[in-house]
């Protein structure tokens, strides 16, 4: 299944992204937009290093993240869902 089309601005340090088929607005905190810039097929523990954050609460923000449809799993590596920057 083809991810949703979704158009991304940013704000000083945090994005807010408009999914464009179903109208959600998302709004990532600083913490957050950093979880999400990290996913370029990186794997859970390489993104908690790099965040130097808790791995626990890496993990929790990765399955919010994939829960709301930003990005997605692939083997052990963690990839952004694409998105139009505005």
């Amino acid at each position: 299944m083809a991810p949703n089309r979704s158009l991304a601005a940013a704000f000083e340090d945090e994005i807010v992204i408009l999914k464009v088929d179903d109208g959600s607005l998302l709004r990532l905190d600083s913490w957050a937009s950093r979880i999400w810039r990290s996913c370029e097929g990186s794997t859970t523990e390489a993104i908690a290093s790099s965040a130097r954050g808790p791995a626990e609460r890496v993990s929790e923000t990765l399955q919010a993240l994939s829960d709301a449809g930003l990005v997605r799993q692939i083997d052990a590596a963690w990839v952004r869902n694409p998105v139009e920057w505005v």
